[in-house]
């Protein structure tokens, strides 16, 4: 008589508990491991992102601030921070999230202030070091956190692997010791 094989669910098997088969057990230990994995690279890709958008501001910061049109070449020579007092505040803050220090008396002007912020040419040279040392900071951190998701990908594949191959053992040796039934009889 011929054993009749009925379909388990994924979330079935998963949560099925250990078996004489070595082989079964594997197979559903690599597999939640794979599971889990599968999570933390989705965390992991958004962190990635998170960290491309921060690189991003960065630089769009960067170019507003080298658009600043200064009334001469001198370190006294000024120019307006954006169009208008709010684009003005808009940058200042921007920069303060960034952790670029001493720009509560900057904000504090601008906000007092009716139109566009003026800044000096000394002030822009003093900012825009800071500003390059917190991309800096923000790439090494981009490309370890890349690193990582490299490395949760590869365990990833590593595990679903793993339980794939385990089965696949599994059904080969079902269906050997079938066959050998099958010779003896």
């Amino acid at each position: 008589m011929t054993e009749v094989v009925t379909p388990t669910a994924l979330s079935e098997w998963l949560e099925s508990d250990n078996s004489a088969d070595v082989l079964h057990n594997l197979a559903i230990v690599n597999a939640r491991l794979s599971n889990v994995l599968a999570e933390v690279l989705n965390l992991q890709k958004d962190i990635v992102k998170e960290v491309s958008d921060v690189i991003s501001n960065i630089s769009k910061l960067g170019n507003e601030i080298r658009r600043v049109k200064l009334d001469g070449i001198e370190n006294n020579s000024q120019g307006p921070l954006g169009s208008t007092k709010a684009d003005s505040l808009r940058i200042l803050n921007a920069l303060k999230n960034l952790g670029i220090p001493n720009l509560d008396a900057d904000i504090n002007a601008a906000s007092s202030g009716t139109g566009p912020y003026m800044v000096k040419k000394i002030w822009i040279d003093s900012i825009t070091p800071s500003l390059q040392g917190v991309s800096e900071s923000e790439s090494n951190r981009s490309q370890q956190e890349g690193l990582r998701l490299q490395t949760f990908t590869s365990r990833y594949t590593q595990f679903a692997e793993q339980a794939s191959s385990a089965l696949q053992k599994k059904a080969q040796n079902n269906t050997n010791m079938v066959s050998n039934l099958r010779i003896a009889g």
